[in-house]
């Protein structure tokens, strides 16, 4: 008999510690003061510092989230670059905690990979970009043979090679292992057309080293690439965590609460409302946040139609449409969850 309390005793001590264990939380994240989200930092598009010091793009503004539910301070976070490539690695050793911008998902991806999506931060398009020419192409029979520059073992590699083949325009690929590379090779016309992200093609396009070249987009899209948010799978709390604070600017929207009018939001009988915005702030602080966080964060920045338009819509450089970025109900695919 005691022989059997002690082993019930083990094997109780066996299935508590591992889960302990593997399941931070947001343990690392308070311990260290800051949360550190991986984006793209080789140009202008997703995240960069201005001549301010203030660190800009969509990118940025999405880590503010985290470091704004976490501590209450929206410049409590680090923008640390990582190649699409690089993400598991990065997330598997703590060198960042969530991973954004320029990254799709695939099932490669979450069946090779330790990284698990949270949720979609926005719906990108691949397609192609090439040097302003005098004559707009009228085809893509016109490119037939042409080099095409990529990124290395991305999802873009894959959609290029299966667009090749159905349509058969016998490409020259040419695969670079980094964004840098790949740009580079691009501006010194070792191909005749670049593909990847719509987002990062349009920054190309805006950079100040483009302007002499001035770079066109192709109207032919490969596919359209609902881009995620990464987090370790082994880490299913802080997956949970980030997923409701990606949906706060999306239900935001949805209830019409902008950075203009939210000031004036007063005796809401919405249940799910008055725990988005803190007014019962016992919901947030179950997930460890501050509990007025997201009224903070959409007062500073908007919600998010507001993000979008200010760093990639119609307000940025890059005047991307939202097209399937419009909430469901406004003919878009970005939908919100009731925060209840």
């Amino acid at each position: 008999m005691k022989l059997n309390a002690i082993f019930l005793g083990l094997f109780c001590c066996l299935l508590s510690f591992p889960a302990d264990a593997a399941d931070a939380g947001l343990r690392y994240i308070k311990t260290r003061g800051k949360v550190i989200c991986g984006t793209d930092t080789t140009s202008k598009t997703f995240a960069f510092t201005d001549e301010e010091k203030i660190r800009r793009g969509i990118d940025a503004d999405i880590c503010r989230m985290f470091a704004l539910a976490v501590f209450g301070d929206s410049e409590s976070f680090v923008l640390r670059n990582i190649p699409a490539n690089r993400i598991y690695p990065a997330l598997a050793n703590n060198k960042i905690d969530i991973m954004l911008g320029n990254t799709s998902a695939s099932a490669q991806t979450e069946i090779g990979t330790n990284i698990s999506p949270i949720d979609i931060l926005y719906y990108d398009k691949q397609v192609f970009a090439m040097s302003t020419p005098e004559t707009p192409p009228s085809s893509m029979e016109e490119f037939r043979g042409a080099k095409v520059c990529v990124l290395q073992h991305s999802p873009y590699e894959e959609n290029l090679r299966a667009y090749n083949h159905r349509f058969g325009l016998e490409f020259k690929i040419l695969p670079f292992a980094t964004s840098t590379a790949l740009r580079e090779a691009f501006y010194l016309n070792r191909c005749d057309l670049i593909t990847g992200s719509q987002i990062y093609l349009r920054g190309l396009a805006a950079a100040p080293v483009a302007k002499n070249t001035k770079i066109s987009i192709l109207p032919e899209e490969i596919s359209v690439l609902p881009v995620y948010a990464y987090a370790d799978r082994g880490n299913p709390t802080l997956k949970t965590i980030a997923k409701w604070i990606i949906n706060a600017p999306k239900l935001a929207e949805a209830h019409e609460i902008t950075s203009k009018n939210i000031d004036g939001v007063i005796g809401v009988r919405d249940s799910s409302i008055a725990n988005l915005l803190g007014i019962n702030g016992g919901l947030w602080k179950k997930f460890g946040l501050q509990p007025t966080w997201a009224k903070q964060y959409i007062a500073q920045y908007g919600n998010y139609g507001e993000v979008y338009e200010r760093n990639i819509g119609k307000d940025s450089v890059l005047k991307i449409e939202r097209d399937k970025n419009y909430l469901w109900d406004r003919g878009g695919m970005i939908a919100s969850q009731p925060f209840i």
